[in-house]
Parts: structure tokens; C-alpha cells; sequence
């Protein structure tokens, strides 16, 4: 007998052609996509609950145990090749047989969070997690968990890896925290010692180094100057490090070091006594070294980092530590300048993914996934899509896809299909597509062929990666590297010219030194309000208030007198201060208050100082009244502080300083022009 099962053919040809684009996407997936049965799980906490259990963290805090029983149920059913390329195994097998091998012991804590999720009923849950390669590598990743199924025995998981992204962070925030050094502490001892700790940090190495040149009667030699990561007694029993081959381009100046395996640098193990490392030395394999040069040219000496593990230095931490390079090289020419200074003195004295099979890992993903035909037609298209692109399901499938590609890039489409035609995909291509609203945004593109069950191309798969972030934090890395070096170098040139006038007007380099470290510790407390903050989104950065400024100025005088009357009161009108006009105006309110603690009212415990600020429209008058005083003698001699004021006044501001002796103390108008103070609108 014979039975036609066309009708039933044909009614599974759909399912089928479905499970094609499934498999299809889960294969060229360009992220980790897995899938887990999770029904062992769900038997587990029916039975817990079965128990009576009411809070499930309570209990497994109290049995961790069951915890790890928890975990031994997850069971895995299959990954994508993404994943065996991102975890580095050599084939999908290998990975598989070491699963747990992945994880690391700040892992489980996420697992618990998954389970409170399942516990509640949630189908979804996502976060950030480290774990690691089969090589060992660390890799910091965002997962997200669907569950599906009536006992969530498709369960898929999607990891993306954000490693660059947190490194970046990481670099951002140490170069910051240098800055930070630099501009608000002159001990050198401090920025060297932090510099180099934070280098190392970043740079992922075991330890790290700081040799500075030092010349003596016998040649050059290298004093060790600080050390992170081990302790100092690690290189006690070795001779100071000599221009060895492998040290001379950095102790030269004359370039970058970077090895992956140093000792099959051919220049390795060329110099006498030891002809490598010596014996009981910290073992190197990675290795990078960067000069430390300053402005003038000179080399200050170097940044040395090592590693047992080879290839652990990466061309992006070499400009990172480069950076940093530069900022240890300001620092030391700071000091020099400081110690110069005093050395002249004294010789004039005489010294996605997830949800049900191909909706499951198309719509858990966070990128924007479609597919389309070979005729540009597109035939699905995910919530990602829907957020990016501003096209609901609705108005886009059946539409080309040609309604996203801006005029001026139509050409690409047509080579895209063409590849498509072929057989061939089109990896990581970065482009511009327009949205609905008819803006353009930025985005990584990744083309996949899709093919039906005898291999025949029938269509596409497209994700695409919204970048705007990316590219922004890119500008903003760049437009704070700018910014840094900007502020550096203005500090550079004030603190120059603090240190020389100092210097002509000091009688002993103890006065000198107390004159500078004065007047620039009060330039760095002023300096410090216009810091970015770790918690703030840069609204506002590059000014300070005037109250709050004159507060931070004035703060080591205040305090009360013996009547229980403040010592300094501040009040009157706020404005702005910009960045370019407050070390000029800090330098002012510092002499002022310098000579009132040494002649005026701040130098008795009865005495009080004054500041009214009234605004005029045009200009600022800013009111200082000092009472409570020793007798106040008029004098036409004018000193250093009072001739620094008077110039910055009058050149920088275009403004004038009025002083009035009376009886019960000195009082100084100070009128400024306000459009040479407030930042620009």
C-alpha cells in the first residue's frame, strides 16, 4: 500500500529550514554561546523547598555543600567554536573535558546569584565575572543566563569578553592616580614610589623596577631607586645592573625594550661575569624596560618589569608605561630643579545571549542580530536590532535591508552579498548604518552565510555591535591624556618660576625651601578643586567656586580666638574661578595671608582676618579686613610676596591692589576685572 507523507514532509520543512538558521547562528556566533541542562538543578530546589526552605542564600550560607552539589547538576550540552577559540582550546573536546578548569574560586558566588534568580522564578539573569583560559590566561567577561523549558533543560549562556574594556579602565585609572601625585605631593620618594607601583599594577607584572643613573669615578653605574612587588632584599646580594646589552637602549635613552621570552634575545647572555641571569636572581622571561627622559633630553634612568610567564606584555601596556614613563620624568625634573636651585644659593653663600533554541540566542544578546535572504530581504530581526536600529519586527522583516545603509555606503551591500553569495563571511567590519530617526551610528559588523540542509547559501546572518561607547571612550581617553599634559605642563612652568624668584629673594636654603614648598603646596590644594573625580561624569571640571577656594586657601590660619570669634570668616558673593586664573589668584591670596601671619592680625591668637566679596556687575572687590593685630606701620618697602601679588594683579588681571593702615589693622581692596576670572560660558 502506498501513503503520500508530502503533506507531512512539507509541514516539517519549516522546522527544519529553522533549525538550519539555529545552528547556523549558534556555530558562527561571534560570541561564547552555551548550552546547559539545568533540569538536575530544578530537581534540586523542589526539593529543598519540599524541605521547607523558605530563605534558599540563608540555607546554603549555612550548607555550603549544597552548593556544590548544585553546581555538579548543571550539566553541559554543547559549546560554539567562539567559545573553544576564546577559552583557547584546541578543539571543542578539550574544553569540554575541562570545564572546571575555567572557573576560579571568586566565580561562585555569580553561580549562587543564578540560582537566587531560578529560585524566584526569573528566566533571565545577567553580570560580570573573571575567569580563566585553558592557558591560564584571566579574562574578565559579561554573561547572561536564559532559562527555557518547562525544567530549564535548554538553558543558554552567552559570554562576552570585556578584557580590553577593564584594562582600559585600569589604565585610566592609574595614570589618573599619577597625576593626582604629581600635582598634590612633592616628596620625590612618594611620586617615584607610587609611579612605580602603579606601572607594575598595570602592566601585570610579577615586579617592577625603578634604576636611576647615578656616574662614579669608575664609569656609569645604576642605583637601585625603588622596587614593587618584591621585597628589597631580593636584589641585595647582586651588583648594581651595568650597560649590559640588553640594558644599554633604556639606560641610553635610545629605546624600548619588550620581550616576550628575553632569553632568546640574541643580545641576552652576551656580557661578562655572568653571561645571563645570575644565579638566584628573580626569574625573567617577560620582560620591558622604558626609559625615563627628561625634558632636556637627559635620561634619568628606567622602568624595568619582569614576568616568569612569557608573552605577558603587550603593545598596549608598552604605551601605557610610556606614558607613565613621562609623568616619573616630570617628577625628577621638579626635584632637580628644587636642588639646583638650592645649590646655587649655597655656592653664592659660599654652599547574547539567550531564550528558545534560535529566538533563545538571538534575543538574549545584547548586539543587534537579523538575517536576510540572498536578494537583501530581511527575514528575522531581535530586540538588540529593534534598540538599535529603531525598527520594530514588525517594519523590518520583509523590508530590504537596504532601509539601514546610508546612501553614500550602498556600494558596500552589494559586496557584501557577493561574499555571502560565495560562501564566505565577513569578520569584525566597521562601518556606519542609519536609524530610523535618520541618524547615523557607528558599528561593528559580522556577516555570516547561512545554508539550508544540503549546504546551499540561502541567506545571511548579520550582528552588529553598537561602538559609539567605544569610540567616545576613546575620545575621552585621548581628550584626558591632552588634558594631563596640559596641566602638567603649566605646573611645570609656575613651579620654574616660583623656585628662581624664590631663590634671588631667599637669604638660606632653609628659607628657600620653606618659601617654595609654601607657595607651591598652596598652588596644589587650589589645583587639586579642579581634579576630575572618580565619581563625577566631568560636568562642571576646570573651575572652582571662589568661597570654596579662599576656604582651602586660608584653612591652615583658621581656627578661634581666645573670645571664642572665628579667626577667618569669608562671605559675600560666589562666582567661578577659572582654571586659567587660579594659580595666579591662589599666589595672591597666599602672600596675602603669608604676610598677615607673619606682621599682621593672623600673627597673634587675638587677632582675625575678614573677606568680604562684593560683586560690582563689571568687576569683583574683594574686601580684606585684618583686626586684633599689632600695631600696623606704614611702609613703602616692598618685598617679594607683595611685588608678586602686585604684578599678577596688574598684568594677569588687569586690576589694582588698595592698602589703608589703620589703627586697628591693615585692609587691602583687591578689584579684578570679572570676565579675567570666571570661565567662559
Amino acid at each position: 500500500m502506498l501513503v503520500d507523507n508530502s503533506s507531512a514532509n512539507a509541514s516539517e520543512q519549516p522546522y527544519r529550514e529553522s533549525e538550519a538558521r539555529f545552528r547556523e547562528i549558534f556555530e558562527n556566533a561571534g560570541v561564547a554561546v552555551w548550552e546547559q541542562d539545568f533540569s538536575g538543578v530544578c530537581d534540586l530546589l523542589d526539593q529543598l523547598r519540599s524541605e521547607g526552605v523558605e530563605d534558599l542564600r540563608a540555607h546554603l550560607k549555612a550548607h555550603p555543600n549544597r552548593l556544590d552539589e548544585a553546581i555538579a547538576q548543571v550539566r553541559i550540552v554543547d559549546v560554539n567554536p567562539f567559545t573553544v577559540e576564546l577559552f583557547e582550546a584546541t578543539e571543542k573536546d578539550e574544553l569540554l573535558r575541562s570545564l572546571s578548569n575555567v572557573f576560579l574560586p571568586e566565580t561562585a558566588p555569580i553561580f549562587l546569584e543564578e540560582l537566587m534568580a531560578l529560585w524566584q522564578g526569573h528566566r533571565r539573569f545577567g553580570s560580570e565575572a573573571v575567569v580563566q583560559t585553558l592557558r591560564g590566561r584571566r579574562l574578565d567577561v559579561v554573561f547572561t543566563v536564559t532559562f527555557e523549558g518547562a525544567r530549564c533543560e535548554r538553558t543558554y549562556v552567552s559570554i562576552l569578553d570585556i578584557s580590553q574594556r577593564k584594562a582600559a579602565e585600569r589604565r585610566l585609572q592609574a595614570v589618573d592616580r599619577i597625576a593626582k601625585a604629581i600635582a598634590s605631593n612633592l616628596d620625590l620618594d612618594h611620586i617615584v614610589q607610587t609611579v612605580t607601583d602603579a606601572a607594575t599594577e598595570l602592566a601585570g607584572a610579577k615586579f617592577g623596577a625603578f634604576f636611576y643613573n647615578l656616574a662614579d669615578p669608575d664609569g656609569e653605574r645604576y642605583t637601585l631607586y625603588t622596587l614593587s612587588g618584591v621585597p628589597r632584599a631580593a636584589f641585595e646580594k647582586f651588583q648594581l645592573p651595568r650597560n649590559t646589552a640588553v640594558f644599554e637602549p633604556t639606560f641610553r635613552g635610545l629605546g624600548i625594550v619588550r620581550s616576550d621570552d628575553i632569553r632568546t634575545d640574541p643580545r641576552y647572555g652576551q656580557s661578562a661575569p655572568h653571561f645571563g641571569m645570575p644565579k638566584g636572581h628573580l626569574p625573567v622571561v617577560s620582560y620591558l624596560a622604558v626609559p625615563v627622559v627628561s625634558r632636556s633630553g637627559d635620561v634619568h634612568g628606567g622602568l624595568f618589569f619582569g614576568h616568569d610567564l612569557p608573552g605577558v606584555f603587550t603593545a598596549e601596556t608598552e604605551a601605557a608605561v610610556t606614558s607613565i614613563a613621562a609623568h616619573a620624568a616630570i617628577a625628577i625634573d621638579n626635584a632637580h630643579l628644587l636642588k639646583a636651585a638650592e645649590h646655587e644659593l649655597m655656592v653664592r653663600r659660599t654652599t547574547e545571549r539567550a531564550a528558545q533554541q534560535l529566538a533563545a540566542i538571538v534575543e538574549s544578546s545584547e548586539d543587534a542580530i537579523l538575517s536576510m535572504d540572498l536578494n537583501g530581504i530581511i527575514t528575522s530581526w531581535n530586540i538588540g536590532a529593534e534598540r538599535l536600529y529603531g525598527y520594530t519586527v514588525e517594519e523590518a522583516v520583509g523590508s530590504p535591508v537596504t532601509l539601514l545603509i546610508p546612501e553614500d555606503r550602498l556600494g558596500e551591500e552589494l559586496e557584501i552579498l557577493a561574499k555571502v553569495r560565495a560562501g564566505q563571511r565577513v569578520d569584525h567590519f566597521e562601518t556606519f548604518r542609519q536609524r530610523k530617526d535618520g541618524g547615523l551610528i557607528p558599528i561593528s559588523l559580522r556577516i555570516s552565510p547561512i545554508r539550508d540542509n544540503a549546504g546551499v547559501v540561502i541567506g545571511a546572518s548579520k550582528i552588529a555591535r553598537d561602538i559609539s561607547e567605544r569610540r567616545q571612550a576613546e575620545q575621552q581617553k585621548d581628550l584626558l591624556i591632552q588634558e594631563m599634559a596640559h596641566r602638567v605642563k603649566n605646573l611645570f612652568m609656575v613651579s620654574s618660576s616660583v623656585v628662581s624668584l624664590s631663590a634671588k629673594a631667599a637669604a638660606s636654603a632653609e628659607e628657600l625651601a620653606s618659601a617654595v614648598v609654601a607657595r607651591l603646596g598652596s598652588l596644589a590644594r587650589a589645583h587639586v578643586l579642579t581634579l576630575p573625580t572618580a565619581d563625577r561624569d566631568g560636568a562642571g571640571e576646570g573651575r572652582a567656586n571662589l568661597q570654596a577656594l579662599l576656604s582651602t586657601l586660608l584653612s591652615p590660619y583658621d581656627g578661634e580666638t581666645p573670645q571664642g570669634l572665628r579667626r577667618v570668616t569669608t562671605r559675600g558673593c560666589d562666582l567661578g574661578i577659572s582654571r586659567a586664573a587660579i594659580t595666579g589668584f591662589s599666589l595672591v591670596v597666599h602672600e596675602f595671608a603669608t604676610n598677615a601671619a607673619k606682621y599682621g592680625a593672623l600673627s597673634t591668637a587675638t587677632g582675625s582676618l575678614d573677606i568680604e566679596c562684593i560683586d560690582r556687575g563689571e568687576t569683583l572687590e574683594l574686601n580684606w579686613t585684618e583686626q586684633g593685630g599689632p600695631q600696623v606701620t606704614r611702609t613703602e618697602t616692598e618685598g617679594f610676596g607683595t611685588k608678586l601679588a602686585k604684578l599678577t594683579i596688574e598684568r594677569q588681571f588687569g586690576g589694582e591692589i588698595l592698602r589703608e593702615w589703620h589703627s586697628q589693622g591693615l585692609i587691602i581692596r583687591l578689584i579684578v576685572p570679572k570676565d579675567r576670572l570666571q570661565p567662559p560660558e
